[in-house]
C-alpha cells in the first residue's frame, strides 16, 4: 500500500483530516462528527485507517432504536476491515458494525451528478452505502481493492512458503531412504535418523501446516 507509513502515523495521531488530504479528498463529516470523535475507541491495536467517508445505510437489527428510517454512518476502510459507526440522535450510544476483509469479494463505486455510492460485494449479498461524498467513493473502492489484492498475494506467498517447507522435510526423508537403499546408511543409522526426523518439532509443524492447507 502506497503511503502506508503515513497512514500509520496519521492513525496514531487520530488525524483523520490528514488521511483524507493524503487521499486528495476533503474530510466528510456530514452527520458523523460524533462518530469521528469516538472512532479511536473502536480501532483495534495496530489497526490502520486508510480512508473515511459518510453514507446512508438502511437500518439493521443493531441500529439505534432512537433513529428512524435510514441512518447516516461513518464508513471507515482500515487495514483489517470495513468499520461502520452510527451515533444515536438522542443518546450518547454508538452502534458499530464491521466486515473483515476475508469476507469481501470486491468493492465498486458509482458516482452520480453530486453524490456517489459504494458497493461491497460479500458474495451472498451486496452492501450498499449511498449518498456519499462523490470524490470519496472511488478512493475507498480503489484503496480497498488494492489492499485486498495485497492481502491475497501475501496469503498465496505464505501458502507457497509452507509448501516449500513441507517439501524440504519430505526431501530429507526421501534422501534418508535413498542413502539407506544404496547402503550408505546402516539399518541402525537409518532407523535412528528417521525417528529423529519424524519426531522433530519442525517436521510435526510442517506436517500440521500441510494437512491444514488441504
Amino acid at each position: 500500500m502506497d503511503n502506508f507509513d503515513k497512514y500509520t502515523e496519521y492513525t496514531k495521531a487520530h488525524n483523520w483530516e490528514a488521511i483524507c488530504n493524503l487521499n486528495n479528498v476533503k474530510i466528510d463529516s456530514f452527520g458523523t462528527k460524533k462518530e469521528l470523535k469516538v472512532l479511536p475507541n473502536f480501532l483495534e491495536p495496530d489497526e490502520i485507517v486508510f480512508a473515511l467517508t459518510s453514507g446512508i445505510m438502511e437500518q439493521s437489527e443493531t441500529s439505534n432504536a432512537f433513529d428512524f428510517g435510514t441512518n447516516t454512518w461513518l464508513v471507515v476502510l482500515t487495514s483489517d476491515r470495513f468499520l461502520f459507526l452510527d451515533s444515536a440522535m438522542l443518546t450518547s450510544s454508538v452502534d458499530s458494525q464491521s466486515i473483515r476483509h476475508d469476507r469481501v469479494q470486491a468493492v465498486s463505486a458509482s458516482q452520480g451528478f453530486i453524490l456517489g455510492k459504494i458497493m461491497v460485494d460479500l458474495g451472498s449479498r451486496i452492501l450498499v452505502i449511498d449518498n456519499c461524498q462523490k470524490a470519496t467513493v472511488s478512493v475507498i473502492a480503489d484503496l480497498a481493492n488494492k489492499w485486498l489484492k495485497e492481502l491475497g498475494n501475501k496469503t498465496n506467498a505464505h501458502l507457497k512458503q509452507q509448501a516449500v517447507s513441507v517439501a524440504s522435510a519430505f526431501d530429507k526423508l526421501e534422501r534418508l531412504e535413498k542413502l539407506h537403499s544404496i547402503e550408505a546408511l546402516s539399518n541402525e543409522e537409518f532407523k535412528a535418523a528417521k525417528i529423529k526426523l519424524l519426531s522433530s518439532d519442525e517436521f510435526k509443524t510442517e506436517k500440521e501446516q500441510f494437512l491444514s492447507s488441504l
